[in-house]
């Protein structure tokens, strides 16, 4: 029994990360608030983010069927993503605080990559 469930269980997480690795976040978001910390962040596949400060990494989190980027930078930011993935809106007050007031735009013109 223990075996089986163990057996399930590794089977579910592997399905988990999989389904969360096809849902990345890509392209150049330019920042609209100019005294925001960030001028623009650059998300790339496999969890890679570059906002302007060095290599740093960021997850997806859904809640509500709300979809949420998590960015490691010098600090947990928080965005929550617009349902046409072109917008990102601050989640949590240091997000509003240090990265942006108002929200990030897709730069869709823009093809920065994320080369490490």
């Amino acid at each position: 029994m223990k075996k089986t469930l163990f057996s399930f269980a590794l089977l579910s997480s592997i399905f988990v990360s999989s389904s969360f690795a096809s849902e990345w976040i890509t392209g150049t978001y330019i920042n609209q608030d100019k005294s925001g910390v960030f001028k623009e962040i650059v998300f790339c596949e496999d969890g890679k983010a570059f906002p302007g400060a060095g290599h740093r990494t960021y997850k997806i989190e859904t809640k509500d069927n709300e979809k949420y980027i998590v960015l490691n930078s010098n600090g947990i930011f928080k965005f929550k993503v617009s349902a046409d993935q072109k917008q990102l809106f601050p989640a949590d007050a240091f997000t509003k605080s240090w990265g942006t007031k108002s929200s990030l735009v897709l730069d869709s013109s823009r093809k920065d990559t994320c080369n490490w």
